[in-house]
């Protein structure tokens, strides 16, 4: 608990320093807004299709529908603001032996690797324009958001964000094999759009490979389905254990690919 509360104070540390950086160049942030606003008025235009049709897709009505893709945004602002940027900085790092600075430190190299950047305006215009989405689409659904049900799409969206870490780091240990490792983020990222839209649109082999295989539908279905009162107890016990057991895969990994560094991108 000790080493955890210590790399908190740092991960908090980094964010302000992260913050003052991007606040210097104040232009630069604002156009960022205005790009990944763009994206977002893109990811509105599903939901405008599905009130236009105003059918239901698996028993799912328009505002339900809302409410996953309320998520998807709001979850996005987690992977483009903290997860994303800094997994596609890995391969550079390694790379240009920037990497080395790093190893140096009296902290763990796979969290300084992984969390030392932070893109506050990518985070704080998806995650509240995500969570406006979420509770117009509860409103209209007519559904009572208690603590219960709030608490838990919290928890759930936290758990779905500790698989979503390790399922993109998985693939990117292999940077110390390889050294560059572009594609592989490419195609680890490309992975993220299997959740713009709610999960029952697939096959039910297709779900079911995307919950307990590659369990990419628990990053952004499961907070959805859990606020709506539709979360199997199978699937959320499952959501719980998930994190903890990528987690620990991904970590091994990671340690295996280190020992396979030979500095300064060699």
């Amino acid at each position: 608990m000790k080493e955890i509360l210590k790399h908190l104070r740092v991960w908090l540390r980094l964010v302000r320093v992260n913050v003052m950086s991007q606040m210097e160049y104040r232009a630069n942030f604002v156009t960022g807004l205005l790009m990944e606003g763009g994206y977002l008025a893109v990811k509105i235009l599903y939901v405008l299709v599905a009130y236009r049709a105003g059918s239901r897709i698996a028993g799912y009505g328009p505002d339900e529908i809302l409410v996953f893709v309320g998520t998807f945004v709001a979850m996005t602002g987690f992977y483009a603001g903290i997860v994303m940027m800094n997994l596609f900085q890995l391969s550079y790092l390694v790379k240009d032996g920037s990497f080395d600075t790093l190893l140096v430190k009296p902290l763990s190299t796979q969290f300084l690797a992984t969390f030392r950047r932070f893109d506050l305006a990518l985070f704080l215009l998806d995650f509240i324009a995500g969570l406006i989405m979420i509770g117009l689409g509860v409103a209209r659904a007519g559904i009572t958001l208690s603590l219960v049900s709030a608490g838990g799409w919290a928890l759930f969206a936290a758990s779905g964000m500790g698989v979503a870490y390790a399922l993109w780091l998985i693939p990117l240990t292999f940077v110390f094999r390889i050294v560059k490792a572009d594609a592989i983020a490419g195609l680890a990222d490309a992975f993220w759009d299997f959740n713009n839209v709610p999960m029952v649109v697939y096959s039910r082999a297709g779900q079911a490979f995307g919950v307990f295989v590659i369990p990419i539908f628990l990053v952004t279905n499961f907070p959805a389905l859990a606020v709506l009162g539709r979360l199997p107890p199978l699937w959320g016990a499952w959501a719980l254990l998930a994190p903890a057991l990528f987690g620990f895969v991904a970590n091994r990994l990671w340690e295996s690919g280190l020992r396979r560094y030979a500095s300064g991108g060699n």
